[in-house]
């Protein structure tokens, strides 16, 4: 797994705080993720992840995340402050159809209480709080 974005998306012990989900089509599609990072000095330090295609979304919460996955383990511990993960063709992704998703990544994202799995085409961070249309 390679680290991304940890100029904006980043963890002190564990992740930032998960503000709010953006769905779109009737509420089955991931479209954008409000979160504040672990040393914003005010609530309103929001920012963003957009999501390009996504396909698939697992949200673990905190209590039942299997942390002794070794991958996710070494990751939180060998990359320093990063938080978001691309963990490229999976053996959860390739578990799946192949059919949309040959353009697809697996992206591991690290809340403060929460993981979500995301396959995707591609994933960005960005400042501010998510408008519409990204």
């Amino acid at each position: 797994m390679k680290p991304i974005h940890a100029d904006l998306f980043y963890h002190e012990g564990r992740g930032p705080q998960l503000v709010k989900v953006y769905w779109c089509g009737r509420g089955q599609v991931l479209k954008a993720i409000d979160f504040i990072p672990p040393d914003a000095e005010k609530s309103e330090d929001i920012f963003h992840l957009i999501f390009e295609k996504p396909q698939v979304v697992e949200i673990i919460p905190e209590e039942v995340i299997g942390y002794s996955d070794l991958s996710l383990n070494e990751a939180l511990t060998n990359h320093g402050p990063a938080a978001l993960f691309d963990a490229g063709k999976s053996e959860w992704l390739k578990s799946f159809s192949p059919t949309h998703l040959s353009r697809c990544t697996h992206y591991r994202i690290m809340f403060y209480d929460e993981l979500f799995e995301v396959i995707a085409e591609s994933v960005e961070a960005r400042k501010g709080k998510y408008e519409n249309g990204g």
